[in-house]
């Protein structure tokens, strides 16, 4: 089990490859049939790579060789280890060296197995919690101090701080280290909620109602392999987070509208829109490469979809097939994912430098969409972020620079969600609450 964690954590954050991807692939393997290997194998290569800048000042105040300097495979055997030592209780000391030890013989590196050994097992011998407090007390300002506590590099947690202030920081530092309910949007072509719920239940799973959008699906605990739940296979439900439900909720889409969302995969604003639509108008899904499409196709025939147009279609460019066609554009664009970090942990290492390359970018798609919208349609932009930059500011630049006006979500929102409204009438989600993914939605009317 341990060379897969190896080669997810390696190849997340030396080879900059997506940690997701690199599960999935390794429960393909035959030897990862079990639930039990799956889950040990899942638990520690995502804390390892979540808990990485943590792990690194454990491994910094036992070490004469500088993190940084150590060979890339003996940082990550080390920083597993570490994350054994610290967070998996089921795993003795003496087992998490043995382990490391023997794992770095296996990676041909034997000349480095007595000093993996040493490190490891002069910090099993070191009252972690102690360990822990005298690192943070040595943090001399309040950016610096939550990198450590909560594993985040220190410029995305001065953004925060700036932004949002410690309390609404802290919180959400704490969401991106806990453990996510899988949410499903129950495909109403299909099934009823009524009918979900019961075959869920039936099956022994835990089903929740959804904290906000209550009519639109569940939430489930405890769930291993959602591939496997009853219903999934026949289309009843798809994964969805809550937050990623609201563009469909807010975008008031009729039956008989034609709809176009961009940068669309996988595809679960899409048919959100395709139920919501019951069978008359038209929606196409589109992105940038026939790769991307792949989880669309699969999407639309599972959930029986087969009438919705999915097309490669550079977003920035004009699609002279859509001139003023659209009632409906869906715009959730590429952004820095702050909002998706508890999912998706390596986005917190590069999130902060990514964002001045992405905004010229998400301009450039608006500009590219918004020939396509009908006088009086309606443009919907959304985000899994909660950078300023990406959110409010674009809105002020589309405000600004095209025929657009921002309507307030009051009349789509349930009134749980009216207080995270901002003055100017979006919303704006910050990651933890009621468990959800950070998440930013605007909503503009074309003119007449």
């Amino acid at each position: 089990m341990r060379d897969y964690i190896f080669d997810i954590v390696y190849g997340t954050l030396e080879q900059k490859k997506h940690s997701d991807e690199l599960f999935h692939e390794i429960c393909r393997k035959e030897t990862m049939h079990m639930a039990r290997d799956r889950h040990f194998v899942q638990r520690e290569a995502l804390g390892t790579i979540e808990r990485a800048i943590e792990l690194d000042e454990y491994l910094g105040a036992v070490s004469h060789t500088p993190v940084a300097k150590m060979d890339p495979v003996i940082r990550t055997i080390l920083r597993m280890g570490t994350y054994e030592l610290f967070y998996m209780d089921k795993v003795p000391d003496a087992a998490a060296c043995n382990e490391m030890v023997l794992l770095t013989k296996r990676k041909k590196m034997e000349k480095y197995s007595g000093f993996v050994n040493g490190v490891l097992r002069n910090l099993a011998r070191k009252d972690k919690e102690k360990l822990r407090e005298e690192l943070a007390a040595k943090k001399r300002d309040i950016a610096e101090k939550y990198s450590f506590l909560y594993a985040v590099p220190k410029e995305l947690c001065a953004l925060l701080l700036t932004h949002y202030g410690k309390k609404s920081t802290k919180k959400m530092l704490e969401a991106f280290q806990e453990t996510k309910p899988v949410c499903i949007r129950v495909h109403t072509k299909n099934a009823s909620p009524e009918e979900v719920r019961r075959e869920l239940e039936e099956a022994g799973i835990e089903v929740n109602e959804l904290p906000h959008l209550r009519k639109e699906g569940f939430c489930l605990t405890h769930v291993e392999n959602v591939e496997t739940l009853p219903g999934f296979s026949e289309g009843h439900f798809t994964v969805q987070d809550e937050s990623s439900m609201l563009p469909g909720v807010i975008s008031g889409i009729q039956p008989g509208d034609r709809v176009l969302d961009v940068c669309a995969s996988p595809g679960g604003k899409t048919f959100h829109a395709a139920d919501l639509l019951k069978g008359k108008g038209h929606i196409c899904a589109r992105d940038v490469s026939e790769k991307k499409l792949i989880r669309i196709r699969e999407n639309a025939a599972r959930l029986q979809e087969p009438d919705v147009e999915i097309k490669v279609w550079d977003a920035g460019k004009e699609d002279p097939d859509w001139k003023e066609m659209a009632d409906v554009i869906l715009a959730d664009v590429p952004c820095s994912g702050i909002g998706v970090i508890g999912k998706k942990p390596e986005i917190r290492y590069d999130a902060v430098s990514h964002i001045g390359e992405l905004v010229p970018i998400q301009r450039e798609i608006l500009k590219g969409i918004l020939p396509a919208l009908k006088p009086g349609g309606t443009l919907i932009y959304s985000t899994c972020t909660v950078s300023p930059q990406e959110n409010e500011e674009n809105v002020a630049y589309l405000e600004e620079h095209f025929p657009l006006k921002r309507e307030s979500l009051d009349e789509y929102l349930p009134e749980s969600l009216q207080n995270k409204m901002t003055k100017e009438g979006m919303l704006q989600i910050l990651p933890g609450v009621n468990g959800s993914d950070g998440f930013f939605v605007a909503r503009l009317v074309k003119e007449k």
